[in-house]
């Protein structure tokens, strides 16, 4: 009788991320590794285990530390600009060591993403991933990444990684992490997870986040982009996008690449939705 080894998700997740650093390095790319099993030990502590990898890359390194991912084996299954509303991230999956995120910047800190890579870059540290040593963000920097994406979690689903991440900090060290956020941009998710309403209000892309952390249907969500949109171009951009037909999702949702007929037909639904919708609010 023949048996299989079975190797355990965080054993392969921290594989994968040696892979990845390796990757990187062949690219001459900078990456940081972010979340899941690069954690600091202080936030993952009683954390549930990940199912994925996630990296951080230098803004003008993506295009290359991509080709060689998708040389070695890695195949893209969504692209940056449909992967979110905040078109920050892609996805690839290799048979072995599964799937891993690639972000081009981190929702929240994007105002100037480059600017924002570097300021993590300059104080990040070095952790054992796999056999390899991996660049991950300083602890500090770690807070405000696990506090900013648990605004992008549906209510309540973050709790121990707000507590973990700002419920056991002093005065002084949410001092810290409210300086950092005020330094990259991320005021408003780290006001609504932290309850600072005085950081939320008036800030950018108030509405989005607020929508977002709630987890909000779609239509409400284009809204609130709608309400943050500048300017008469920053609607109708807005707009166009809300009735561009997501090809990665529609593919995801249908099991194959959607031919162009079937484009078609989600993009006639999208404007019959939309028209009901109006109706419905008159």
């Amino acid at each position: 009788m023949s048996t299989t080894l079975q190797v355990p998700t965080a054993v392969r997740l921290r594989l994968a991320h040696g892979c990845l650093e390796h990757h990187a390095r062949t690219a001459g790319a900078r990456i940081l590794h972010i979340k899941g099993e690069a954690l600091h030990p202080v936030l993952s502590a009683g954390r549930p285990g990940s199912t994925d990898c996630d990296v951080l890359v230098a803004p003008a390194d993506v295009a290359a530390f991509t080709r060689v991912l998708e040389a070695a084996g890695w195949e893209q299954i969504t692209t940056f600009p449909q992967g979110s509303v905040f078109g920050h991230a892609a996805a690839f999956h290799h048979q072995l060591w599964g799937t891993v995120d690639v972000h081009r910047w981190f929702p929240g800190m994007h105002r100037d993403p480059a600017h924002s890579f570097e300021r993590l870059w300059s104080d990040h540290e070095v952790t054992d991933l796999g056999g390899i040593d991996c660049a991950v963000p300083a602890l500090l920097h770690q807070r405000l990444l696990l506090l900013v994406h648990a605004a992008r979690e549906s209510a309540g689903k973050s709790a121990r990684d707000v507590e973990a991440a700002w419920g056991t900090l002093d005065a002084e060290g949410r001092g810290a992490v409210v300086a950092l956020a005020r330094e990259l941009g991320a005021e408003v998710p780290l006001g609504l997870v932290t309850g600072q309403e005085e950081l939320v209000t008036g800030g950018r892309d108030e509405h989005l986040w607020r929508a977002l952390d709630v987890d909000a249907d779609a239509t409400t969500v284009w809204r609130a982009r709608l309400r943050d949109a500048r300017g008469v171009l920053g609607h109708v951009r807005v707009l166009a996008q809300a009735m561009h037909v997501n090809h990665d999702h529609l593919s995801l949702r249908l099991g194959h690449a959607p031919s162009r007929r079937e484009l078609r037909r989600e993009w006639w639904s999208r404007w019959v939705r939309l028209a009901k919708k109006l109706l419905r609010r008159r």
